[in-house]
């Protein structure tokens, strides 16, 4: 398990409705806990969000710094987690496996 604890994170979710509607949400956070299934993030927009925790998920930064469409940026970046979220099983159904 890595330790996340107080890591800075590059989060990328993709969430996908059942008509393959996309919306992209990307923001960076520090993980506040985690677990063997649930890390907690602070958004640095405000607010937390719990992510699924699983080795993978988890790719080592490697750019000095990091910009969002926003303009927010960081160099301080440890983690970035990119991942697709379906509204519902309908949707997980249709379109999973062209995403996984």
């Amino acid at each position: 398990m890595l330790d996340l604890q107080n890591k800075v994170l590059l989060v990328s979710l993709c969430n996908i409705d059942e008509n393959e509607n996309i919306k992209r949400d990307t923001f960076f956070g520090v993980v506040r806990s985690f677990n063997d299934n649930t890390v907690v993030v602070d958004k640095c927009s405000g607010g937390d969000i719990h992510l699924p925790y699983a080795d993978d998920h988890f790719e080592p930064a490697t750019d000095e710094w990091y910009e969002l469409k926003n303009g927010d940026w960081s160099d301080e970046v440890d983690f970035i987690v990119q991942l697709d979220v379906f509204s519902n099983d309908l949707a997980y159904e249709r379109f999973g496996d062209k995403n996984t």
